[in-house]
């Protein structure tokens, strides 16, 4: 499983906002997890594609990320 960090989200509402958005998402199916933590919220996205890299699977975010603006 390849995981990335997007950081501390400032709110719970955009961290959801950013989980509604990539959930499910490309052939990656990206699963967005995120939780409370010192009053942020640490926002990952994984994947579980077989043989994918992690390079791979970050600019597949990012294009995602970006169309969704």
């Amino acid at each position: 499983m390849i995981t990335i960090e997007l950081g501390n989200i400032g709110s719970e509402e955009q961290a959801k906002k950013i989980a509604n958005k990539l959930n499910g998402k490309t052939y990656y199916n990206f699963k967005v997890e995120y939780n409370i933590s010192a009053g942020n919220y640490p926002v990952s996205v994984s994947t579980s594609y077989e043989g994918a890299e992690e390079i791979e699977v970050k600019e597949m975010l990012f294009f995602v990320m970006a169309c969704e603006l």
